[in-house]
């Protein structure tokens, strides 16, 4: 009796501890609890049916049997091999470019260097299933506008073709679109290093009498090696999970990649099966969690290479003299190919009846017939709606989320290792395709018990699908706002009686606000141009903008072309936006 007389202010005392302790953490524990909800449910369900046979729903038993079929499959180790070689050369292609043409507009006298810079940041605009329609419209063996006028001139030369000369449908398409799509991207990460580099290195070199061009690759390039390097390996990273192109270009040409074969195996062929799709979601899910891991690395240990000292220099110019001019017409080149040729074919396809080679023959067929077919079909308006709904409650869900997400990981009390916890659990979306998160939330949502919650089917899962999705970059906008705003400003409420959620609306969000819209605007433009999220899970009543744009595409190509058009209208206000609000910040952070 006596010991256990003594054992009660042991409990009541571990108990007050632990009321404290939960009372101090409760905002933690609530932000790990919904992330955990948000990205592990979905990953644990993707795992569970790929162990599993028969229709999700309706398992038949567990086996390993998805597992020894994937990879007992030829195709699948091709289809394997194929995905990395197409994201290494277009990687590869879309570095050497984007370093280029960063070095050009930082470092060089080349003229018309602004108008350089909205060159190559107008693509952002353009979604990439478009940019991939334009191109098989271009370049299509038999009908592509460009290999019609191909075909002309070699018949001049005596050289007779029936098709081609260039195929689009092919593992070189694929490599082709996907390095000039990645060029704005690697281009964003590495311009600011050309700019803020310290240029004692190369006025070494030059004194020591090195070539501007050996400075280049002997000087300048290896001190921003890490940099270049992380950005490649973000870039690579896009390529593996890339799908509008392999979908648009690559599945009527019969090349396979990852991501087409996971949306193949679940949503085309004929009988559907989702244990397969599973177990090549999990592959493919493992497959980008190692390189994610790699890349996070080399973020890391690039500070070991920094040659920035401060704010009181800028690199010298270098002059390029006769080169001036073909460095800007380099620009111009790139501009076309990933804008205006693109573009031109589809505005031209939108104006005909049925898609025409581009000639001055069928110039009276012009047309609005097919605008105003697509502004008179019923569907369009419910379309149109969802987009917007999609839209305006992803980027606000996902940036207010985020929001608090970014409070706990630098804000909150406590130890560390809880709040790096989370901050690694944010970071997860970011290894998991766009594709392999769809088919998650669709077996996830499809089962018991969260079938009940009648998710599937609607605007709102695609509204969860994407804002997890979306999730990594918010965070980590929202971290780096939150780093600029002292602790003082929020410890002076605390002092004066007030809640930390009354402090974080009321004092912290208002300093935060540039920060938050200009995430709100990237989101928003983002969810509005998805395309693999709202193709897997798209059902009658919750299509957007994106899904019925490919119907069209499979169906009428002069009506998809016509909606495509719409939808970069709409696209290029919201792109300026975004990059006024990103001057602004970048404005006050400096």
């Amino acid at each position: 009796m006596k010991s256990i007389s003594l054992s009660h202010p042991v409990i009541w005392d571990r108990a007050l501890l632990l009321w404290v302790w939960l009372r101090n953490n409760a905002m933690m524990l609530v932000i790990t609890a919904i992330v955990l909800f948000l990205v592990l449910v979905p990953v644990t369900r993707l795992i569970i049916t790929s162990l599993q046979i028969g229709h999700p729903a309706f398992p038949e038993g567990w086996s390993t049997d998805n597992y020894v079929s994937a990879f007992t499959t030829p195709n699948f180790y091709e289809t394997l091999g194929r995905t990395f070689w197409i994201a290494g050369l277009g990687t590869f292609i879309s570095l050497t470019f984007a370093v280029l043409l960063a070095w050009l507009v930082e470092r060089t006298d080349m003229p018309l260097r602004n108008l350089a810079w909205a060159m190559i940041l107008i693509p952002m605009a353009v979604p990439n299933i478009l940019f991939a329609m334009g191109w098989t419209l271009l370049l299509s063996p038999n009908a592509g506008a460009m290999n019609v006028f191909l075909r002309s001139g070699l018949d001049l030369a005596g050289i007779h073709l029936t098709k081609g000369p260039i195929n689009i449908y092919s593992v070189g398409g694929l490599i082709f679109l996907d390095g000039i799509r990645g060029v704005t991207t690697i281009f964003l990460m590495v311009v600011g290093c050309f700019r803020m580099m310290d240029p004692a290195l190369e006025e070494a070199a030059r004194v020591s009498k090195a070539s501007g061009v050996g400075t280049f690759f002997k000087v300048t390039l290896p001190a921003l090696s890490p940099a270049i390097l992380a950005a490649g390996m973000y870039s690579f990273i896009l390529s593996m999970e890339s799908f509008e192109a392999a979908l648009a270009v690559g599945l009527p040409g019969g090349v396979f990649v990852l991501s087409t074969l996971i949306y193949f195996t679940t949503r085309v062929q004929a009988p559907l099966d989702y244990g397969l799709g599973a177990v090549f979601g999990v592959i493919f899910m493992c497959i980008m969690m190692l390189l994610l891991i790699a890349y996070r690395r080399a973020v890391r240990h690039a500070d070991r290479f920094s040659t920035i000292t401060g704010k009181g220099f800028r690199p010298r110019i270098i002059s390029i003299g006769k080169w001036r001019y073909p460095a800007l017409c380099l620009f111009i080149l790139f501009f076309l190919v990933a804008i205006a040729l693109p573009f031109a074919i589809l505005l031209w396809t939108s104006l005909m009846p049925s898609y025409r080679v581009p000639s001055l023959d069928v110039l009276h067929l012009l047309t609005l017939r097919n605008f105003i077919e697509v502004l008179q079909d019923e569907r369009v308006y419910k379309v149109l709606w969802n987009t917007f709904l999609l839209m305006v409650v992803t980027a606000t869900a996902t940036m207010v989320f985020a929001l608090f997400v970014s409070w706990v990981i630098v804000r909150a009390k406590g130890k560390g290792k809880g709040r790096g916890v989370l901050d690694a659990l944010v970071f997860i979306p970011l290894a998991i395709p766009g594709i392999v998160i769809a088919m998650a939330l669709l077996m996830a949502y499809l089962v018991p018990p969260f079938n009940y919650l009648g998710l599937y089917g609607t605007i709102w899962i695609l509204v969860l699908g994407l804002s997890v999705a979306y999730l990594p970059f918010s965070t980590r906008l929202m971290n780096g706002a939150i780093v600029q705003i002292h602790k003082e400003l929020e410890e002076a409420a605390y002092v004066s009686g007030a809640t930390t959620f009354r402090t974080l609306v009321y004092i912290t969000f208002p300093l935060l606000f540039p920060a938050f819209a200009a995430g709100w605007i990237w989101v928003a433009v983002h969810a509005l141009r998805s395309f693999s999220i709202p193709l897997m899970l798209a059902g009658r009543n919750n299509q957007v903008f994106a899904v019925l744009l490919w119907e069209y595409w499979e169906d009428t190509t002069s009506l998809a072309a016509a909606m495509g058009v719409l939808l970069i209208f709409g696209l290029i206000p919201l792109t300026l936006l975004l990059r006024r609000f990103v001057t602004q910040l970048s404005g006050q952070q400096g």
